[in-house]
């Protein structure tokens, strides 16, 4: 069974071929699926057993078979626009489009995020290169450069930009974090050039890759395909893009981290319900990753008397409803400061709230009959 469950990702892609090769409405195919997902990740609740996996490659098996239907799903897609989005020698209806537009971006967040992810931090350059591949399509094609050398080194602190701000909103969190995540990684860049003796924009240099990636991907689709084609690509990468910015913002929101102290199972939000497990591929069991980031997904073991949150399709939504979003996370962000903080970060923890203009909780008592949590909102 534990090697069965995460064949859902491939059940979900599945869907997603299925919807473009029949064209018209079903191109919805593939985001349609979000329904069903959150709906079930509220009614089966949390999953808090470790996986017992004995033959590694069965469950690695999965991962491979998923960067092989993608392969399937694009060819599906190049065919379909061929053919006609909305059928054969039809115009293309605006829904339709959109519904392209939108299942190719869920697709390329979860499952593809999630196992692209995974694949990124193996140790077989094969599987480090295919799990860049499949990263690309969020439209970061380098954001492994950024996630292992600032965000795996600095999250839960200010020089990491993939860690929100108490007080911060999703929205110019998104901003902050993509333009964050493309400087460290021109930044880093630079630096291995530098130091290798070539030029940033040499064909070696990953930061020329991936603008290459950036072009080249939906030129190559729109050659094959139309432009229509080429178009709905570029509106998928950006939305993939956006969307992976405002599910990072809930990883580790307004957490703060006394970096002299060993990583703790409380630096992290982790969610352990039984959907977001298997379509994340076990991104959201969250803090042993940071603990090891080489520790395959199927090894890492859920930590529920952590910093646990509830449903990330849940505050997902809540997140761009910003005054819903603080009221909940302030509440959070309270029973964090006082159940797990040490000393060192109940002080980093109320200059944040200064920063953020939000209440100082462990140093005031609430005027009575106030409410701590109400003030305060960003």
């Amino acid at each position: 069974m534990d090697y069965l469950r995460y064949y859902l990702n491939t059940a979900l892609v599945l869907t997603g071929i299925a919807g473009f090769a029949l064209g018209g409405p079903w191109v919805w195919a593939g985001a349609a699926t979000f329904v069903p997902l959150f709906a079930a990740d509220l009614l089966l609740g949390n999953d808090y057993q470790p996986r017992r996996v004995h033959i590694p490659w069965l469950a690695d098996l999965v991962l491979y078979l998923h960067v092989a239907l993608m392969v399937v799903l694009y060819a599906t897609f190049v065919w379909r626009m061929r053919l006609g989005l909305s059928g054969s020698g039809v115009p293309a209806h605006g829904a339709h489009v959109a519904g392209a537009v939108i299942s190719l971006m869920w697709l390329h967040l979860l499952p593809n995020g999630g196992i692209g992810h995974e694949l990124a931090h193996r140790r077989s350059r094969v599987s480090r290169w295919v799990g860049l591949s499949m990263g690309a399509l969020v439209g970061d094609p380098c954001r492994d450069i950024a996630h292992n050398n600032t965000h795996h080194l600095y999250f839960d602190t200010p020089r990491d930009t993939d860690t929100a701000h108490r007080g911060e909103n999703v929205y110019s969190f998104m901003l902050r974090a993509t333009v964050g995540s493309f400087r460290d990684t021109w930044e880093s860049e630079k630096r291995r050039a530098d130091n290798s003796g070539y030029s940033v924009w040499s064909p070696r240099s990953r930061v020329t890759q991936g603008l290459a990636f950036l072009v080249g991907f939906p030129l190559g689709i729109g050659l094959l395909g139309g432009p229509l084609a080429a178009g709905i690509v570029i509106g998928a990468l950006v939305l993939a893009k956006l969307i992976l910015e405002a599910l990072n913002y809930l990883q580790h929101y307004g957490l703060v981290r006394d970096t002299q102290a060993p990583v703790g199972e409380h630096h992290t939000w982790n969610r352990l319900s039984t959907v977001i497990r298997i379509i994340g591929t076990e991104i959201t069991n969250h803090v042993d990753h940071h603990r090891d980031a080489y520790v395959p997904y199927y090894q890492l073991v859920p930590r529920p008397a952590g910093a646990c949150m509830p449903s990330i399709f849940l505050c997902f939504l809540m997140s761009f409803v910003p005054p819903l979003w603080f009221r909940f996370v302030k509440r959070k962000l309270y029973e964090w400061d006082t159940t797990f903080a040490s000393p060192a970060e109940r002080r980093l923890a109320m200059a944040a709230n200064q920063r953020a203009g939000w209440p100082l909780w462990l140093d005031d008592e609430p005027a009575s009959g106030g409410d701590r949590f109400a003030a305060g909102t960003t």
